[in-house]
């Protein structure tokens, strides 16, 4: 009885192990424009022109245009501006920029007040 608790222990143990290492999410990885758009439910033509008209970051590579993994984050906040809002993809891309703009301004001023105690 004993081993098999060993047994039940080890296997449970190599799963967990290989299931966190399917759902790792590395942000650095490189994805296809087929692979985000498969990803974000977009066609690859919508990716591609995106990517063409500088709306979303490209990584260089030799073979291919590849993305990194953020633009599915941004790609699908793009998607939500515009299906909800109306809003185009180069609006979109804007607002995108302006509110991370907002966002590191406001941490700036949190920085700025702990340090000086207010």
């Amino acid at each position: 009885m004993l081993g098999g608790g060993r047994f039940l222990r080890k296997k449970l143990t190599e799963n967990r192990n290989e299931c966190m290492h399917l759902n790792d999410f590395d942000v650095d990885e490189p994805l296809t424009f087929d692979a985000v758009a498969e990803i974000v439910g977009a066609r690859r033509s919508l990716v591609a022109r995106l990517a063409q008209q500088g709306l979303i970051e490209t990584l260089d590579s030799k073979t291919e245009a590849l993305l990194p993994r953020r633009a599915i984050v941004q790609l699908r906040r793009m998607q939500r501006l515009h299906h909800d809002l109306g809003v185009n993809f180069a609006g979109a891309a804007i607002i995108l920029d302006l509110v991370g703009r907002i966002e590191q301004l406001n941490r700036e001023v949190a920085e700025m007040r702990q340090r000086f105690g207010e």
